[in-house]
Formats: structure tokens, C-alpha cells, sequence
């Protein structure tokens, strides 16, 4: 097994040194889940677990594979420690994430909650290696960014525990309903949101070639800190709502309040980044950065609107906001970014790619963003009989499979970089 994930960042990398290189087995494998998720959006309910399905498809297969890789690699590089993960552990990571999926579709709850209990030990063994990174670094400049990274795994453990006790039936009534709203929020805006912020203050302009504005940093360590705070408590308010009644309204104002701090913190983050990358030359990554900043923007603070007037219809809709608009997004800016690095052997092969990838960059951005708008209005239902969510599916899934056709497609290698 070794060698096989040797062989297939080899594959990936060309055969060349990337600083990348470690995370090409983890994106091989995202990508694939990301195969299957196309295969259920186009088949939806006619295939085994539908919807449900694919978007656990997408926040276990893609987006777990690629935070637990990316955090890990970041934290490495910010606290200046050597060496990378075994080679065995995105193995047993997706023999968790593969028990859980077939548990949901076979609904034999023995695979599921061993696969979801497997799935916590990894999550938990990973936030200590974080955090053990982080205590043993002198003097990091970035420690803080780690921090978010243990905040947002202790995300995904809340959540993966309020995930499992509604997978094995463990509540119901006004609790399932209260369980499920906070299990969203802990798995979208604490493992996913929490990792992205804090890698967008230096990773983003990074991406797009370009630096973030003087003081940035500094309001986003402290804003984040803060947010992080309050979006830990708007989770356990959503869930202990599932009291109902009057209480259970004076609960959901409460955790509407602190989903206000953290929309404030992701609006703090990203402002100047858009201001930073406005400026900033045209490549490929720039427009997705932008769109994904946007997006996030929007999506936090119409949750603080639904979370306020308890107007459940429209969490489904904001749901595939969240994974379309802005998750979907920055893993496609991210793989834009490395695409050159992973492919290209050679400085004249990686300079190709790039220009490649930077014409029409703005196009495709702007298409994955009106498929994402398509979806999140056909998730409303408010077109009535008209297919816009499968209309939107389908340009997100076009624009992201021309993107990779894009950084895929062979090219001249030229002399051999030194």
C-alpha cells in the first residue's frame, strides 16, 4: 500500500519535487469522491441513498480528505516542523469515511456508527498532532492559524457526534430537528469555515500572487479568536433549542446573536482580502478567491436571518450555498493553484499551465458562481416546476470538469528545472 501511494504521487507530481507533493494521494482521492458526487447529483433519488448521499459524499469524501491534508501540511510549514503524516493514514481516514457512506445507504447501523467512531479517532488523533506541532514551534509567527485548525476539528467531533446520534436514532421530535441544524453548523462553519478563514488570511493572497493589506493579519487573529468562540456557542444554543417552546425560541434568538459575531469575524477576514486581490494581477486562483469571499459573506450572515426567525425552509438552500458558493469554490481555487506545481516536471511545463489556466479564468468563475446561484434557487423551490437546481448542478459540474481538463491536458516539458 506503500508504494501504491507512492506511485500515485509520482503520478500526480510528475515525478518532480513540489512542496505539494505529500497532499497528491489525499486530492487523488477527494477527486474521485468528487467522481461519484456528479454520478449522484445527475441520478438523485433513483440511486441508493440520493441527495443525502451526495452531500455526504462531499463533506466526508472531499472536504474531510482535503482538510485533515491541507491543515496538517499548513501546520507543518507555519510552525516549521519536518516530516508529513504516515502514509497510512488517509488510508484508514477513508475506510471510516467509506463505512459511514455505506452505512447511510444500507442503514445497518453496527457499520455505521464503528465507521463514525473510527472517523473521531482520526479527527482526534490529527488535532493532536496539531496541537503538539504547535506547543513544540518557538516563536511562530502563525501559531494562531493552528489554533483555528484545532477549533475547527473540535467542530468536526461535535458535529460527527451529533451526526451519529441522529444516524442511530438516539433522538427525535423536536430534538432530531435541533441535532441536525447544529450538526450543520458545526460540520459547514466549524470544520469547513473555521479552516477556510484562517487559511485565506494567508493563503489567499498567496494564490493570487499578491500580499494582504498592512494590519489584516492582526484584526483576523483577534477577530477569529473571538468567532470561533461564539460559533462553538451557537452549536451547543441550536442544539439545546430542541427544549421547544418558549425557551426554546429565547435560545434560537441567543444563537442568532453569537452567529452574528462570527459572520462579523468572516466579514472582518474577508473584506481585505477582496480589497487585497482587487488590486492584484489576473490569474486563475484571483476571480474563484473573490467569488469564494463573496459568497461567504453572504452565507453567514442570511444564517444569522434564518437562524433569528427560526425560518427552517430556506437551511436547505443556504446549505447548498455553503457547499457550492463557497466550499466548492476554494477547493477548486486551491487545486487551480497547485495544478502547476503537481503537473508541471519543469519550470517551462509549470509556466504553461499557468498561462493556460489564466485564460478565461474570469469566465470559468463566473460560470461556477451562476451554478451556484442556479442551485441555491432551485433549492428554494421558489421556480416552481422549472429544473434550476439540476440546470445548476450541472454548470458547477461542467465548469469544474473544463477546469480540470484545463490543468490536466498535457503539455511540452522543456528542459529539466534545476
Amino acid at each position: 500500500m506503500a508504494s501504491a501511494v507512492g506511485v500515485a504521487r509520482t503520478h500526480l507530481v510528475g515525478g518532480a519535487s513540489s512542496p505539494f507533493g505529500s497532499a497528491a494521494p489525499s486530492i487523488l482521492v477527494a477527486l474521485g469522491y468528487a467522481g461519484a458526487l456528479v454520478v449522484w447529483l445527475v441520478g438523485g433519488d433513483a440511486l441508493p441513498g440520493g441527495r443525502p448521499l451526495a452531500v455526504h459524499l462531499f463533506t466526508l469524501g472531499v472536504l474531510t480528505n482535503l482538510v485533515l491534508t491541507f491543515s496538517e501540511h499548513f501546520t507543518r510549514t507555519l510552525t516549521r516542523t519536518p516530516g508529513e503524516r504516515a502514509w497510512w493514514w488517509p488510508l484508514v481516514t477513508n475506510v471510516a469515511i467509506l463505512a459511514v457512506l455505506t452505512g447511510l445507504v444500507v442503514r445497518w447501523l453496527p457499520l455505521l456508527a464503528g465507521g463514525a467512531t473510527l472517523l473521531i479517532a482520526v479527527v482526534l488523533l490529527a488535532y493532536r498532532r496539531l496541537r503538539r506541532m504547535r506547543r513544540a514551534a518557538v516563536g511562530a509567527r502563525f501559531g494562531w492559524i493552528v489554533r483555528l485548525y484545532e477549533r475547527a476539528h473540535g467542530a468536526f467531533l461535535h458535529g460527527a457526534v451529533l451526526g451519529a446520534a441522529m444516524g442511530i436514532g438516539l433522538v427525535s421530535g423536536s430534538w432530531f430537528s435541533a441535532t441536525r441544524i447544529a450538526h450543520l453548523h458545526a460540520n459547514l462553519l466549524g470544520w469547513g469555515g473555521l479552516t477556510l478563514l484562517a487559511t485565506l488570511v494567508f493563503f489567499g493572497p498567496t494564490m493570487a500572487r499578491t500580499r494582504i493589506e498592512p494590519g489584516a493579519v492582526v484584526v483576523a487573529a483577534r477577530s477569529l479568536k473571538h468567532g470561533a468562540t461564539a460559533l462553538s456557542a451557537a452549536v451547543v444554543l441550536l442544539f439545546l433549542a430542541g427544549v421547544g417552546g418558549t425557551w426554546g425560541a429565547a435560545l434560537h434568538v441567543v444563537a442568532a446573536a453569537a452567529l452574528a459575531i462570527f459572520a462579523t469575524t468572516a466579514t472582518a477576514v474577508c473584506l481585505p482580502i477582496v480589497r487585497a486581490l482587487r488590486a492584484a494581477p489576473a490569474t486563475a486562483a484571483r476571480p474563484l478567491v473573490l467569488g469564494v469571499c463573496w459568497w461567504a459573506i453572504a452565507v453567514v450572515w442570511a444564517d444569522v436571518v434564518i437562524v433569528t426567525g427560526q425560518a427552517w425552509r430556506w437551511l436547505d438552500a443556504l446549505g447548498v450555498a455553503a457547499l457550492t458558493g463557497v466550499l466548492a469554490q476554494a477547493i477548486l481555487a486551491t487545486l487551480v493553484y497547485l495544478a502547476p506545481m503537481l503537473r508541471g516536471r519543469t519550470t517551462v511545463a509549470r509556466d504553461a499551465i499557468r498561462a493556460r489556466l489564466d485564460r478565461g479564468a474570469t469566465g470559468r468563475a463566473v460560470a461556477l458562481s451562476a451554478g451556484a446561484l442556479l442551485s441555491v434557487l432551485g433549492a428554494t423551490r421558489l421556480a416552481g416546476p422549472l429544473p434550476l437546481l439540476g440546470v445548476g448542478w450541472t454548470v458547477l459540474t461542467a465548469t469544474a470538469l473544463t477546469t480540470a481538463l484545463v490543468a490536466m491536458w498535457p503539455v511540452p516539458e522543456g528542459p529539466t528545472s534545476t
